[in-house]
C-alpha cells in the first residue's frame, strides 16, 4: 500500500508540475518547439519493459567418463551467438534505486565436440528459459547501471557415436543458476538500449538419458549481450 501511494504521488505531482510552471512563468512563444521536444525529467527506468537481445555465448563443458576401472576427463569450450526476447517489471525504491523481475527466453548456436577415449560426443545448446530479479541504480537522467540473479533451465542436446559403431542421440533439461550485471542507457524516456555480462552454471548430471553410460555431464556459459528496450 505504501508503494501504490508514492507512485500515486509522484504521478500527481508529475502531472500538476506543467500546470503550475505554465500559470508562474508564461514561456516564450518561440520556445514552444524545444519544450515539446526535450524531456523535462528524463528516463524513469521503472515499469513495465519488453526487450530483445543478443550477442557472444561460450558454452564450457566437463565430460567425465568412469566405469570404476577407468577414468577419463574431457573439458571443451565453444562459441557461438545467442538472442532471444525478455519480459520485465521494475518499481522504484527512492530516488536513485529500482527493483524488478523479469522473465526471459533464448536460443544459442553454440556447439561443442569431445572424445573422452571411448566415445565422440557433440553438445548443442538448446533453448534456455530464465527467471529473475535485478536491482538498479540511476546515474543521472540517462543511465542505469544493475545486477541481476536468475533461475535458468537450459536444454542441451547430444549426440554420440562409439568404438563399436553405435550412435545415440539425446537430450536433457537441466537447471541452473545465474549472475550477471550491465547497464541501460536511455535513447528516448522510454526506449534503452542495453550491455550486460553473464555467467550461468548447470548442476552436475549423468549422461545416460543423452545416450552416454557411465559418464557425468557438466557445463557453464558466458555470455556478452547487447538488447534493445521500451518500458511501457
Amino acid at each position: 500500500m505504501k508503494t501504490i501511494l508514492l507512485a500515486t504521488s509522484a504521478f500527481l505531482v508529475a502531472a500538476a508540475a506543467p500546470a503550475f510552471a505554465q500559470d508562474a512563468t508564461p514561456a516564450p512563444a518561440d520556445t514552444t518547439a524545444t519544450t515539446m521536444t526535450a524531456p523535462s525529467e528524463g528516463a524513469t527506468f521503472t515499469g513495465p519493459r519488453a526487450e530483445i537481445f543478443g550477442g557472444w555465448d561460450r558454452v564450457g563443458a566437463r565430460q567425465r567418463y568412469d566405469d570404476g576401472t577407468t577414468r577419463v576427463t574431457d573439458h571443451s569450450r565453444k562459441t557461438g551467438w545467442t538472442g532471444g526476447g525478455l519480459l520485465g517489471y521494475d518499481m522504484p525504491i527512492g530516488d536513485k534505486l529500482t527493483a524488478g523481475v523479469f522473465g526471459s527466453y533464448a536460443i544459442s548456436t553454440a556447439k561443442t565436440c569431445g572424445d573422452n577415449g571411448f566415445a565422440i560426443a557433440c553438445l548443442k545448446s538448446g533453448r534456455q528459459i530464465e527467471g529473475g530479479a535485478r536491482i538498479g541504480y540511476k546515474l543521472g537522467g540517462k543511465a542505469l547501471l544493475y545486477a541481476k540473479g536468475a533461475y535458468v533451465n537450459g536444454q542441451i542436446r547430444e549426440t554420440a557415436a562409439d568404438d563399436a559403431g553405435d550412435y545415440f542421440r539425446g537430450r536433457a533439461d537441466r537447471d541452473g543458476w545465474r549472475a550477471g550485471a550491465g547497464v541501460e542507457y536511455a535513447v528516448t524516456n522510454h526506449a534503452y538500449v542495453k550491455a550486460e555480462y553473464d555467467y550461468t552454471r548447470f548442476k552436475s548430471f549423468n549422461a545416460d538419458e543423452l545416450g552416454l553410460t557411465d559418464t557425468s555431464l557438466r557445463y557453464d556459459r558466458n555470455q556478452v549481450l547487447a538488447g534493445f528496450g521500451v518500458h511501457f
